[in-house]
Protein backbone atom coordinates (compact mmCIF):
# COMPACT_ATOMS: atom_id res chain seq x y z
CA UNK A 1 0.00 0.00 0.00
CA UNK A 2 3.09 2.01 -0.34
CA UNK A 3 2.07 3.38 -4.37
CA UNK A 4 2.30 7.12 -4.01
CA UNK A 5 -0.90 8.33 -5.70
CA UNK A 6 -3.01 6.13 -3.18
CA UNK A 7 -4.12 9.26 -1.48
CA UNK A 8 -5.41 11.56 -4.29
CA UNK A 9 -7.66 8.25 -5.57
CA UNK A 10 -8.64 7.71 -1.85
CA UNK A 11 -9.57 11.72 -1.77
CA UNK A 12 -11.31 11.53 -5.59
CA UNK A 13 -13.27 8.48 -4.12
CA UNK A 14 -14.78 10.45 -0.99
CA UNK A 15 -15.59 12.91 -3.01
CA UNK A 16 -17.42 10.63 -5.49
CA UNK A 17 -19.34 8.76 -2.71
CA UNK A 18 -20.24 12.25 -1.18
CA UNK A 19 -21.50 13.47 -4.87
CA UNK A 20 -23.85 9.79 -5.06
CA UNK A 21 -24.93 9.79 -1.78
CA UNK A 22 -25.93 13.21 -1.48
CA UNK A 23 -29.49 13.60 -2.71
CA UNK A 24 -30.97 10.78 -0.55
CA UNK A 25 -28.88 12.39 2.65
CA UNK A 26 -31.28 13.43 5.02
CA UNK A 27 -31.22 17.21 5.58
CA UNK A 28 -28.74 16.97 9.05
CA UNK A 29 -25.98 14.08 9.07
CA UNK A 30 -24.75 12.62 12.55
CA UNK A 31 -21.00 13.36 12.39
CA UNK A 32 -20.32 12.01 16.29
CA UNK A 33 -21.21 9.38 18.08
CA UNK A 34 -21.61 8.30 21.96
CA UNK A 35 -20.05 5.46 22.65
CA UNK A 36 -22.61 3.52 22.59
CA UNK A 37 -22.86 4.00 19.03
CA UNK A 38 -25.52 6.84 18.93
CA UNK A 39 -25.44 10.11 16.93
CA UNK A 40 -25.09 12.88 19.51
CA UNK A 41 -23.95 15.85 17.11
CA UNK A 42 -25.16 16.41 13.61
CA UNK A 43 -23.95 18.60 11.02
CA UNK A 44 -26.07 20.32 7.57
CA UNK A 45 -25.44 17.37 4.78
CA UNK A 46 -23.88 20.02 2.59
CA UNK A 47 -20.63 20.15 5.48
CA UNK A 48 -20.69 16.89 6.39
CA UNK A 49 -20.13 15.53 2.77
CA UNK A 50 -17.14 17.67 2.80
CA UNK A 51 -16.14 17.00 6.47
CA UNK A 52 -13.43 14.14 5.94
CA UNK A 53 -12.38 14.69 2.48
CA UNK A 54 -11.49 18.98 3.69
CA UNK A 55 -9.81 16.93 6.97
CA UNK A 56 -8.18 14.65 4.53
CA UNK A 57 -6.87 17.07 2.00
CA UNK A 58 -5.73 19.55 5.01
CA UNK A 59 -3.54 16.65 6.63
CA UNK A 60 -1.69 15.63 3.50
CA UNK A 61 -0.94 19.31 2.45
CA UNK A 62 1.01 20.04 6.08
CA UNK A 63 2.64 16.72 5.52
CA UNK A 64 3.64 17.44 2.63
CA UNK A 65 4.35 21.44 3.57
CA UNK A 66 6.27 19.48 6.68
CA UNK A 67 8.71 16.94 4.38
CA UNK A 68 9.61 20.11 2.56
CA UNK A 69 10.72 22.23 4.82
CA UNK A 70 12.92 19.92 6.46
CA UNK A 71 13.74 17.87 3.02
CA UNK A 72 12.76 15.02 4.16
CA UNK A 73 13.32 13.13 1.35
CA UNK A 74 17.17 13.98 1.05
CA UNK A 75 17.60 13.31 5.04
CA UNK A 76 15.80 10.64 6.14
CA UNK A 77 15.55 9.07 2.49
CA UNK A 78 15.32 5.33 3.75
CA UNK A 79 12.02 5.76 5.92
CA UNK A 80 10.04 6.98 2.57
CA UNK A 81 8.30 3.51 1.44
CA UNK A 82 7.55 3.55 5.18
CA UNK A 83 6.33 6.53 5.99
CA UNK A 84 4.35 6.62 2.47
CA UNK A 85 2.74 3.37 3.71
CA UNK A 86 1.92 4.64 6.89
CA UNK A 87 0.50 7.90 5.07
CA UNK A 88 -1.73 5.59 2.77
CA UNK A 89 -3.09 3.74 5.72
CA UNK A 90 -4.50 6.52 7.26
CA UNK A 91 -5.90 8.35 4.31
CA UNK A 92 -7.19 5.00 3.87
CA UNK A 93 -8.80 4.57 7.35
CA UNK A 94 -10.26 7.89 6.57
CA UNK A 95 -12.07 7.61 3.50
CA UNK A 96 -13.63 4.59 5.19
CA UNK A 97 -14.75 6.79 7.83
CA UNK A 98 -16.37 9.20 5.32
CA UNK A 99 -18.30 6.25 3.80
CA UNK A 100 -19.62 4.60 7.37
CA UNK A 101 -20.67 7.94 8.21
CA UNK A 102 -22.87 8.75 5.18
CA UNK A 103 -24.11 5.09 4.63
CA UNK A 104 -25.17 5.23 8.51
CA UNK A 105 -27.01 8.68 7.93
CA UNK A 106 -28.98 6.84 5.19
CA UNK A 107 -29.37 3.36 7.20
CA UNK A 108 -29.17 4.11 11.32
CA UNK A 109 -29.45 0.45 11.82
CA UNK A 110 -25.79 0.17 10.72
CA UNK A 111 -23.71 -1.33 13.48
CA UNK A 112 -21.75 2.09 13.58
CA UNK A 113 -19.20 1.24 16.32
CA UNK A 114 -18.24 -2.17 16.19
CA UNK A 115 -17.83 -1.17 12.54
CA UNK A 116 -15.25 1.36 12.98
CA UNK A 117 -13.91 -0.22 15.34
CA UNK A 118 -13.25 -2.86 12.81
CA UNK A 119 -11.42 -0.07 11.03
CA UNK A 120 -9.33 1.00 13.73
CA UNK A 121 -7.76 -2.41 14.36
CA UNK A 122 -6.70 -2.75 10.66
CA UNK A 123 -5.27 0.43 10.57
CA UNK A 124 -3.55 -0.37 13.86
CA UNK A 125 -2.69 -3.80 12.57
CA UNK A 126 -1.45 -2.45 9.41
CA UNK A 127 0.86 0.67 10.98
CA UNK A 128 2.08 -1.98 13.39
CA UNK A 129 3.31 -3.93 10.42
CA UNK A 130 5.61 -1.38 9.60
CA UNK A 131 6.71 0.23 12.65
CA UNK A 132 9.54 -1.74 13.12
CA UNK A 133 11.26 -0.13 10.25
CA UNK A 134 11.15 3.50 10.62
CA UNK A 135 14.59 4.92 11.26
CA UNK A 136 14.98 8.37 13.80
CA UNK A 137 13.04 10.89 12.25
CA UNK A 138 11.20 14.23 13.30
CA UNK A 139 7.60 13.47 11.64
CA UNK A 140 7.51 9.86 11.90
CA UNK A 141 7.01 7.58 14.89
CA UNK A 142 7.73 7.78 18.78
CA UNK A 143 9.54 10.67 19.10
CA UNK A 144 9.94 10.92 22.37
CA UNK A 145 13.17 13.05 22.74
CA UNK A 146 15.46 9.64 24.43
CA UNK A 147 14.37 7.67 21.61
CA UNK A 148 15.19 10.29 18.92
CA UNK A 149 19.28 11.16 20.65
CA UNK A 150 19.67 7.05 20.86
CA UNK A 151 19.26 5.02 17.62
CA UNK A 152 18.81 1.77 19.46
CA UNK A 153 16.56 3.18 21.84
CA UNK A 154 14.31 4.22 18.75
CA UNK A 155 14.59 0.77 16.81
CA UNK A 156 13.92 -1.54 20.09
CA UNK A 157 11.11 1.31 20.69
CA UNK A 158 9.94 1.02 17.87
CA UNK A 159 9.96 -2.74 17.04
CA UNK A 160 8.20 -3.72 20.60
CA UNK A 161 5.51 -0.84 20.10
CA UNK A 162 5.05 -2.25 16.31
CA UNK A 163 4.12 -5.57 17.37
CA UNK A 164 2.16 -4.09 20.54
CA UNK A 165 0.16 -2.20 17.81
CA UNK A 166 -0.70 -4.70 15.77
CA UNK A 167 -1.67 -7.85 18.83
CA UNK A 168 -3.56 -4.60 20.11
CA UNK A 169 -5.83 -4.64 16.47
CA UNK A 170 -6.65 -7.92 16.27
CA UNK A 171 -7.64 -8.01 19.79
CA UNK A 172 -9.86 -5.05 18.85
CA UNK A 173 -11.32 -6.73 15.55
CA UNK A 174 -12.13 -9.81 17.45
CA UNK A 175 -13.52 -8.21 19.93
CA UNK A 176 -16.22 -6.89 18.26
CA UNK A 177 -17.48 -10.49 17.74
CA UNK A 178 -18.32 -10.47 21.76
CA UNK A 179 -18.01 -7.68 23.58
CA UNK A 180 -20.84 -4.57 24.11
CA UNK A 181 -19.74 -0.95 22.30
CA UNK A 182 -18.55 0.66 25.88
CA UNK A 183 -16.32 -2.79 26.71
CA UNK A 184 -14.92 -2.20 23.33
CA UNK A 185 -14.34 1.64 24.04
CA UNK A 186 -12.97 0.64 27.50
CA UNK A 187 -10.35 -1.88 26.08
CA UNK A 188 -9.17 0.34 23.21
CA UNK A 189 -8.68 2.99 25.43
CA UNK A 190 -6.59 0.20 27.60
CA UNK A 191 -4.65 -1.09 24.78
CA UNK A 192 -3.43 2.06 23.13
CA UNK A 193 -3.49 4.41 26.35
CA UNK A 194 -1.84 2.02 28.22
CA UNK A 195 0.44 0.69 25.45
CA UNK A 196 1.62 4.38 24.82
CA UNK A 197 2.41 4.94 28.79
CA UNK A 198 4.09 1.45 29.38
CA UNK A 199 6.38 2.21 26.27
CA UNK A 200 7.38 5.54 27.26
CA UNK A 201 8.06 4.47 30.58
CA UNK A 202 9.92 1.46 29.16
CA UNK A 203 12.11 3.27 26.36
CA UNK A 204 12.97 5.81 28.89
CA UNK A 205 14.09 3.45 30.89
CA UNK A 206 16.76 1.59 28.31
CA UNK A 207 18.01 4.99 27.91
CA UNK A 208 18.86 5.87 31.27
CA UNK A 209 20.19 2.37 31.37
CA UNK A 210 22.35 2.94 27.95
CA UNK A 211 23.78 6.72 29.53
CA UNK A 212 23.82 5.63 33.09
CA UNK A 213 27.25 6.99 33.57
CA UNK A 214 26.67 10.65 32.23
CA UNK A 215 22.99 10.47 33.86
CA UNK A 216 23.74 8.91 37.24
CA UNK A 217 22.03 11.52 38.71
CA UNK A 218 18.63 11.76 36.58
Amino acid sequence: MSVKGLPTVVVGVMLLISLMLYPSLPDQVPVHWSIQGKPDSFAPKALAVLLLPALTLILLLVGRLSMTRIAFERRYGEARETQRFMINAIVVFLGFMHALMLVTALNPDVPLARVYVIGLGGLCVALGNVMGRLRPNPLFGIRFPWTLSDETVWRRTHRVGGRWLFMSGLVLMLATLVLSPESIFVLALGLLLGGAVCLAYASRALWLERHSERHRGV
